[in-house]
């Protein structure tokens, strides 16, 4: 049975929900044949260099595309928001100034054709996050401090990059992990693993992953102390020269009780110390009665007369007895009554 909304408006809704699924389905496809040759409903990125729009011209007039416009709405019969100029379609760099934040869907134009194909123009960023290494993912350590013997990995993701910056399987966009240590040595080699050049090739990913650098041994780090971690774009060029780091990331490397169950173990042993000096204490009363026999009289006297009226004073015994004699008079009455 078909819903309401197609009941109430027809062929014409459903019509329109069938373009919408196909306008997403298109969304998710690759460039191609290269990474600058771009499609109806790619997405490009501020700081891309030479892409190729003239697949975005009119099949049948193939007049070139003069500029890139967006809508109020998305609705081209609404008012123009953005339009950003193509002085070349088959070499257009996505400039941040011209595009100034307004981000999201772009009709291609020529004054003769009016609009034609869609693009996407968005932001590359890249996020960057410590956690603990695999099955423990989902334990964040940014801001804490960690023992040396515990094993760690980085969560990298880039939503929009690692979605839609690839051509034919390939994903070209790669980035560097750099460590800044407590001395402010820089690094992309962590406990003797390389993190420079990773491939942005999926939405999030962790760099313990099948094919990635491996989980990161903390007793690798030779000087404890607060570790800054960011990740840098190194490919494309534009991407490295312009588009934003990650948020740095910090993180406390020392002997913190509690990380691990290793850790308190030294302690227990500590703590059998004290307890050894105490017994030799307790054992010397044992020669004051040779010493003195006056003591054992007034040790004996003391001890009969706490001992003996210790003992009566818990004999309460008969309260619970007296109780029960109450509640089976209380039971007579009751059953009394109720004949």
């Amino acid at each position: 049975m078909a819903p309401d909304w197609i009941r109430r408006r027809g062929l014409p809704a459903l019509l329109l929900a069938v373009c919408f699924l196909a306008l997403c389905a298109g969304q998710a496809e690759a460039r191609g044949p290269a990474i600058s040759d771009i499609q109806p409903y790619d997405t490009i990125f501020v700081y891309e260099e030479g892409l190729n729009l003239s697949q975005l011209r009119n099949a049948t007039t193939d007049n070139p595309v003069v500029a890139l416009q967006k809508y109020q709405d998305d609705n081209t019969r609404k008012s123009l928001i953005k339009s950003i100029p193509v002085v070349d379609d088959t070499n257009f760099e996505v400039q941040d100034l011209l595009v100034g934040g307004e981000y999201g869907t772009y009709y291609a134009f020529n004054p003769t054709d009016g609009t034609t194909a869609l693009v996407m123009i968005r932001e590359p960023r890249v996020f960057l996050d410590v956690v603990l290494a695999n099955p423990y993912h989902n334990e964040p350590l940014a801001g804490l401090s960690v023992s040396e013997n515990t094993r760690i990995a980085f969560r990298i993701a880039s939503p929009d990059v690692g979605a839609f910056y690839q051509a034919g399987g390939v994903y070209p966009a790669t980035i560097d992990i750099v460590l800044t240590h407590p001395g402010g040595a820089e690094s992309t080699v962590i406990s003797g693993l390389n993190f420079a050049g990773l491939n942005v090739s999926s939405t999030r990913f962790y760099t313990d992953d099948p094919g990635r650098p491996g989980a990161i041994p903390l007793s690798g780090l030779r000087d404890p102390g607060t570790y800054t971690v960011r990740a840098e774009w190194r490919t494309p060029e534009a991407f490295d020269a312009y588009a934003p780091n990650s948020e740095p990331v910090t993180f406390t490397v020392g002997n913190r009780v509690g990380v691990e169950t290793g850790t308190p173990t030294p302690a227990a042993t500590a703590t059998a110390t004290p307890t050894v000096t105490v017994a030799p204490t307790t054992a010397t009363p044992t020669t004051l009665p040779t010493t003195s026999p006056a003591a054992t009289e007034t040790v004996t006297p003391t001890a009969t007369a706490t001992v003996v009226p210790a003992t009566p004073t818990p004999t309460a015994a008969p309260l619970p007895v007296a109780a029960v004699v109450g509640a089976l008079g209380l039971a007579v009455i009751l059953a009394g009554r109720r004949r």
